[in-house]
């Protein structure tokens, strides 16, 4: 199972027909296995998550194991996978965005999409600014706070 290692911080805006252009250095990191095909979804924060089809397939196969008898379980399901909006980038590489999917992300004009692991973020760069003087404890404060030991001490 490949595994995706997406980072990075690209900026560019939406065009006046609503589409973004995907840069060349992200469409050069998607796996083959999503063929061109990206997934759109509301993120945590104040973003919205971009995920390759073929990482959304693993995400959303994960997700159906959970128990659809737990109310959050439903209520999660229904506002994560609910609103996904999967496309295929065009020949030059641009996606055409909903309106809803937009407003997800208070996107006008200027973009922000950060690398994120197995995704990115898709973030309106005022919002991430705003949320990062808001919210964020420095870098360090965040490495004290988690427990990195199972990483760092993995034999893999």
């Amino acid at each position: 199972m490949p595994v995706n290692d997406f980072s990075g911080e690209y900026r560019f805006t939406l065009d006046a027909k609503k589409r973004i252009n995907i840069p060349s250095g992200i469409r050069k990191m998607l796996p083959p296995e999503s063929e061109g095909s990206l997934v759109f979804t509301r993120g945590f924060e104040g973003c919205v998550y971009v995920f390759p089809n073929d990482e959304w397939k693993r995400l959303t196969h994960k997700l159906n194991s959970l128990d659809s008898f737990n109310v959050k379980v439903r209520d999660f399901i229904r506002m994560f996978v609910g609103p996904a909006y999967k496309t295929v980038m065009d020949g030059q590489g641009r996606v055409l965005l909903p309106d809803y999917i937009l407003e997800m992300a208070s996107i006008k004009k200027d973009i922000l999409l950060l690398g994120s692991l197995n995704k990115w973020e898709l973030w309106n760069p005022e919002v991430l600014d705003k949320y990062i003087k808001d919210n964020s404890p420095s870098l360090e404060s965040l490495a004290q706070e988690i427990n990195f030991s199972a990483i760092f001490n993995s034999n893999e």
